[in-house]
């Protein structure tokens, strides 16, 4: 049973701590990583591609991300690093902490660009040490599956047709080996290996959280949609989405708008959404203090709809664990609200990094386990037409097994003991059992409000 509980303390209070960072030493062991897969895919080269909305596959072993322009990220079988730049990247590119030998290729800068020094991309990938006689792996945005597509997966890839030309005239010998990178569940990408890396997670988390405690706090009715995120101090940090602010049906039935003029109107529906690279927080319910604030037709779906909604997001904490399968969790939530009324069309949760979704196992039928490591976003997504209802209730989590946890609690005690107490409240306050396996990224993980403008309710587990 779904009841309200009085809030606790911890929901509301900002973590203010330094910018978790990694370092040179963490990035060289990701490529250590791609390295044992070259090997054992037997290619001689793995040839990365990234873009400015594409980034996290080039970031996740350099920290460059693209700013502007496309660029290429090659790494041999015995682990030498080169990058394909434009312009402006040879610059930004000083930020990689690990040995890197820097191309230009002035066709990935930006239209209208200087192009005087242009050479062939084959030529540069030759310098590289790409000819003939190799054996390439493409790593693109997305890989394919057999009768997803009419084409040869192996041989499908979705990079410029410039780059693809440009890389098969050095070497025609290549293989799409995006799975490598995000596949599920063993795709590099697709897990957190370190105690660090845990703590850089759980750092994102905390700004994140800030962000959304200060966003709600802050509303009030008349206000409107961009004046909000001035009142937040919302900053500078690399984002992983748009930020979403929207209120009143027309915006929250859209969902992914960000801020307008749009006034706060008491007893419509209003939705919250932030993310860093990292980490992700969102909250959409009814802009009330109280239920007796709802439009009168929003009234019959808080016992029908948004209670029924959180009972299936406790059972997704509920499930989550090592072993569990994505079918589980699917499983956990479509038995709650699969039906219609409900509207869930994607994914019950899914995995998670410096982007927002790189991939999901939880769909009706999948083995795919959660493995130590695991970095999800428990992002259930229910929706009504007409009359406008949604509800999200959203963060991050890492499935983390014994020895993970151990060289957390002794590498970062602070964030350690974080986690504990927020694992505690859940179970004490909100009534969620976690498996010990369950780690939450932030204060507000599992905190819904079902009345946004009242912060001292929240739905609890009963």
């Amino acid at each position: 049973m779904i009841e309200l509980v009085k809030a606790h303390e911890l929901f509301m209070e900002e973590v203010n701590m330094p910018i978790l960072e990694l370092d040179r030493e963490d990035y060289e062991a990701r490529i250590a990583r791609l390295v044992e897969r070259i090997r054992a895919r037997e290619l001689t080269h793995m040839v990365i591609y990234g873009d400015r909305e594409h980034f996290s596959n080039v970031e996740y072993f350099t920290h460059y991300d693209s700013r502007f322009e496309q660029t290429l990220l090659i790494v041999d079988r015995e682990g030498k690093c080169s990058i394909i730049l434009g312009n402006e990247g040879m610059g930004f590119s000083q930020i990689i902490p690990v040995e890197i030998d820097r191309y230009l290729y002035q066709h990935f800068s930006l239209q209208g660009q200087p192009r005087h020094k242009l050479r062939l991309l084959s030529e540069i990938l030759g310098d590289i040490g790409i000819h003939a006689d190799s054996k390439v792996g493409i790593v693109g945005i997305k890989y394919f599956e057999e009768e997803m597509i009419d084409s040869d997966p192996d041989q499908t890839y979705d990079l410029p047709q410039y780059i693809l030309d440009g890389i098969r005239k050095a070497c025609p010998n290549v293989i799409n080996a995006t799975k490598e990178l995000t596949g599920v569940p063993d795709g590099i990408r697709m897990r957190l290996y370190t105690a660090k890396e845990i703590a850089w997670a759980e750092s994102a988390g905390n700004r994140v959280a800030s962000v959304m405690q200060r966003l709600i706090k802050n509303l009030k009715e008349g206000i409107m949609a961009c004046e909000l995120p001035q009142l937040a101090q919302v900053g500078f940090d690399p984002t992983s989405v748009h930020p979403m602010l929207n209120f009143g049906d027309r915006d929250v039935a859209i969902g992914m708008g960000s801020p307008r003029a749009e006034k706060l109107v008491k007893g419509t529906p209003g939705g919250l959404c932030y993310g860093l690279r990292g980490n992700l927080t969102c909250r959409v319910s009814v802009l009330a203090t109280c239920l007796e604030d709802y439009a009168e037709h929003l009234k019959p779906y808080f016992e029908s709809f948004y209670k029924v909604y959180y009972q299936a997001v406790a059972a997704w904490y509920e499930t989550a664990k090592i072993g569990a399968t994505g079918g589980d969790l699917h499983k956990a939530v479509m038995d709650l609200i699969g039906g219609e009324e409900f509207g869930v069309t994607l994914n019950a949760g899914h995995c998670t990094a410096t982007e927002e979704w790189p991939n999901a196992i939880s769909y009706e039928g999948s083995t795919v386990p959660l493995v130590g490591g695991s970095f999800m976003q428990v992002d259930i997504i229910a929706s009504g037409p007409g009359p406008v209802h949604n509800a999200i209730c959203e963060d991050a989590v890492v499935i983390a097994g014994p020895e993970l946890r151990e060289a957390l609690r002794q590498q970062y005690p602070d964030v350690y003991e974080r986690i504990q107490k927020r694992r505690k409240v859940m179970k004490e306050v909100l009534g969620i059992n976690l498996h010990e396996d369950v780690l939450p990224m932030s204060n507000l993980n599992g905190v819904y409000y079902p009345f946004l403008l009242n912060t001292d309710v929240v739905f609890g587990k009963r």
